[in-house]
């Protein structure tokens, strides 16, 4: 069936929305590693590949006739990147697992005990092994050679989690206790309006914070900058929930305040930021893509258009 990524909902027109974003400009190649033709098509195409990414279990690229040493003399210019669950070694590293237990067993749902809002230790992971390759390349060009390199998606949530470690630095925290920067703070909360939406007040320095407390007539406050009590963060959700979003929206604008309004995505896609970024696009099939979310000498790197047939 190719990618399981083809048959993640929403289908929309008989595609995958996320497969629409993931596999734009692909190139599908099937091949069945278990017969000796398929083996012979994948290594002439690393006789001419510079990275080979495998996502299987450790030891599964061996058992299919291409063990990483191997691969790496035959082609001494190739970086072969394993990217897995738990990495290469460890009690671990056989096991099953997704992105809700690598963050589980990481370390980064401890502070609100609560489903995570995104799949931080697949996107990271992605993102770490990207730039390990990159990296290899770069001295693949002083050197010649490639390498080796194990990637792990729970390595990268363990590595997400600094700000956890530097506050466990002064004792172990329970599980379900506020960090700072995920719910313990009443300047750096998400707070509910008058209108039923919600605003994200990031008041986190103190010249904001009084900036905020002035100029929402509530003077009184200024004092309360840092306070995790739960008194204050009634207050304050009393002040916010008193006026609607559009109130909080202008009063940021007004004064230079860090709040903005929690967005809907289909909110977001329409927001004017986002619209002139151009990050987030929509292809000739009415599904979206996803440029590269940085730009080169003012130039952004578009999605391909094109999704690969089977």
């Amino acid at each position: 069936m190719g990618d399981p990524v083809r048959l993640s909902p929403p289908i929309v027109r008989g595609r995958s929305a996320l497969a629409a974003m993931l596999l734009a400009g692909v190139e599908s190649v099937a091949l069945d590693l278990k017969r000796d033709g398929a083996r012979a098509v994948l290594d002439a195409l690393l006789a001419r590949a510079d990275v080979l990414l495998e996502s299987s279990r450790p030891g599964t690229l061996a058992r299919l006739g291409f063990p990483p040493a191997e691969l790496v003399r035959r082609h001494p210019r190739l970086v072969l990147c394993s990217l897995s669950g738990y990495g290469a070694d460890g009690p671990h590293a056989a096991r099953t697992g997704h992105d809700l237990t690598y963050q589980a067993l990481a370390g980064t749902l401890a502070p609100t005990a609560r489903m995570p809002a995104l799949p931080l230790a697949d996107h990271a992971g992605a993102w770490a092994a990207a730039l390990a390759v990159v990296a290899a390349l770069h001295r693949r060009h002083a050197t010649g050679r490639g390498g080796l390199i194990d990637a792990s998606l729970y390595d990268a949530a363990l590595h997400t989690n600094l700000v956890d470690w530097a506050e466990e630095a002064a004792g172990a925290r329970p599980v379900g206790r506020a960090l700072a920067l995920s719910g313990a703070l009443a300047c750096y909360n998400l707070y509910r309006t008058a209108d039923g939406g919600t605003v994200a007040l990031a008041c986190l320095e103190e010249r904001f914070w009084r900036r905020f407390c002035e100029a929402a007539g509530r003077p009184d406050l200024v004092a309360s900058h840092l306070d995790t009590s739960p008194a204050t963060k009634k207050r304050v959700q009393e002040l916010v929930g008193g006026r609607p979003r559009a109130h909080w929206e202008e009063l940021a604008e007004r004064h230079d305040l860090p709040i903005e309004p929690v967005l809907s995505a289909a909110e977001a896609a329409l927001h004017p930021q986002a619209r002139r970024r151009a990050v987030v696009t929509t292809g000739p099939d009415g599904l979206p893509r996803l440029g590269f979310p940085a730009k080169l000498d003012g130039v952004r790197p578009e999605a391909p258009e094109r999704l690969p047939r089977l």
